[in-house]
C-alpha cells in the first residue's frame, strides 16, 4: 500500500465549511486551490468529489478526499487541474449508527432520493455561479458518490447545472436491486438502500440506477467517463462493473469495456484512505480530458 500522508500543510490554499444552501447544517462543500485561480485561463479543470457511505454514514464527509488532495496537488503537480471542491449533502437516517445515531429531527438525516442528489446539483450551480467554470470540470464519486456522479449525467434532479466535461465514478454502486440481490444474506443492504429510496416501490430504485442511463440523450456532446473498480472490493462487488459497462457500451457512446473499465488496487474504503490510487485515475481522466479539447 502507499506511504503515509504527506504533511496536510503543503495544500496550498483551503476554503472549509461553505455553506451552498440552508436547508441543513450538511449542506456545505470545502474548496482546495493549489494556486491562484486566473479568470482569463480557460485551459484548466475543476475537480468535484462526491463522498460515499451509503447515502447514510455520518463519519464520512467532505474531508475524505483530503488524502487524494495531498497527493494530486502538493507538489505543484497537475497544471491541468484549476481546483478540487469536495461536497457534503443531506444523509438518509441511521438511527442504528453505534456511535452518531440519527434523530427524526436532525433535517441534516434525514433525506429521501431525490434530496441527495439534488443537494449536489445545488453544489455544482453554487460553484458554476461564483467560480464561472461551467462544464469544465470532472465530476468524481466514490461508491455512493459514483451513483450520483452518473445520476448528474442521468439528468435526475430538479436543479439546472451545465454537465460535466468528464465523470469517474470509483467502487460505485450502478445497480441498486442487483447490488441487494447480490446480498440477500446482509440486511444492511437492503436497509441502507430502502433509507435512501424508499421500500414502497422497487421501480424507484431501478429508475435512480446509472444501468438505465440515456447517456447519448442526456448527455451530449464531447465527454469523457471511466468506472474505476477494485477486484479486491469487499463491499460492492465486480458484478456492478460489469452490468455498468455493458449499460454504457449500449446508450453511453461508442467507448467498449476496455475503454470505460479502470482496474484499481484496495479494498473498498482503502480507495480514499490511501488516496494514491483515487488520484491515479483521477489524473488519468484529467488527461484525457485535455487531449479532447
Amino acid at each position: 500500500m502507499s506511504s503515509p500522508d504527506p504533511n496536510p500543510s503543503s495544500i496550498p490554499t483551503q476554503l472549509l465549511n461553505i455553506p451552498y444552501s440552508s436547508l441543513s447544517s450538511l449542506n456545505t462543500l470545502d474548496i482546495h486551490f493549489p494556486r491562484p485561480l486566473d479568470p482569463k485561463d480557460t485551459s484548466k479543470y475543476w475537480i468535484i468529489y462526491i463522498h460515499g457511505g451509503a447515502w447514510r454514514d455520518p463519519l464520512l464527509d467532505s474531508a475524505s478526499v483530503v488524502p487524494t488532495i495531498l497527493r494530486l496537488l502538493s507538489s505543484g503537480q497537475n497544471p491541468n487541474i484549476a481546483a478540487v471542491a469536495s461536497l457534503n449533502y443531506r444523509l438518509s437516517p441511521y438511527p442504528s449508527h453505534p456511535s452518531h445515531p440519527s434523530s427524526p429531527n436532525d433535517p441534516s438525516r434525514n433525506a429521501k432520493h431525490p434530496s441527495h442528489i439534488e443537494d449536489v446539483l445545488t453544489a455544482i450551480a453554487w460553484l458554476q455561479a461564483r467560480y464561472g467554470f461551467g462544464q469544465r470540470y470532472l465530476l468524481v464519486g466514490h461508491s455512493c458518490g459514483a451513483t450520483m456522479a452518473f445520476q448528474v449525467g442521468m439528468g435526475l434532479g430538479n436543479v439546472h447545472v451545465e454537465l460535466p466535461k468528464g465523470i469517474l465514478g470509483v467502487e460505485g454502486i450502478y445497480d441498486l436491486k442487483a447490488l441487494r440481490d447480490n446480498h440477500l444474506d446482509q440486511s444492511s443492504y437492503q436497509t441502507f438502500i430502502e433509507g435512501a429510496f424508499g421500500m414502497e416501490d422497487e421501480g424507484l430504485w431501478e429508475q435512480a440506477s446509472p444501468v438505465t442511463g440515456k447517456y447519448c440523450e442526456t448527455w451530449r456532446g464531447e465527454r469523457v467517463a471511466y468506472i474505476a473498480h477494485s477486484k479486491e472490493d469487499e463491499l460492492v462487488e465486480w458484478a456492478q462493473v460489469d452490468k455498468m459497462a455493458e449499460a454504457w457500451e449500449m446508450e453511453g457512446g461508442n467507448q467498449k469495456q476496455n475503454d470505460f473499465v479502470i482496474l484499481v488496487k484496495g479494498r473498498h474504503h482503502e480507495i480514499w484512505k490511501e488516496g494514491t490510487e483515487m488520484a491515479r485515475v483521477i489524473e488519468k481522466t484529467v488527461e484525457e480530458l485535455v487531449k479532447m479539447h
